[in-house]
């Protein structure tokens, strides 16, 4: 559920980062959007999938998370998954990943 959370903010950063654009308009293309020829066209079709699975309502507060712990978790995931930033299509601060964690919290 964490990264459906985080997945719309997410990818809205790195469109707005332009680090991925072909990348992401050809995954919007692959989940139905035929038209896509931005890289935001993405994040609009992950949205439908999650509504059309159910997952869209999912909040982090509804999992006991405060804004409050959001630094706290920024830290754990580099401590705990950091490779995988490796990985990332660019690279993250940890206020780039604070920001896209508060761009999250519902």
């Amino acid at each position: 559920a964490g990264l459906i959370m985080i997945s719309e903010a997410y990818y809205t950063y790195i469109a707005q980062n332009h680090v991925s654009d072909q990348r992401m308009i050809d995954m919007a293309k692959a989940l139905g959007k035929e038209d896509a020829v931005q890289a935001m066209d993405f994040v609009v079709v992950l949205k439908e999938l999650q509504k059309a699975c159910g997952v869209d309502a999912l909040k982090m507060s509804d999992y006991g998370i405060t804004l409050d712990e959001l630094e706290a978790m920024v830290q754990n995931a580099r401590e705990n998954m950091g490779g995988l930033f490796a990985v990332d299509p660019m690279t993250l601060s940890d206020e780039d990943c604070l920001t896209i964690y508060k761009n999250s919290f519902r």
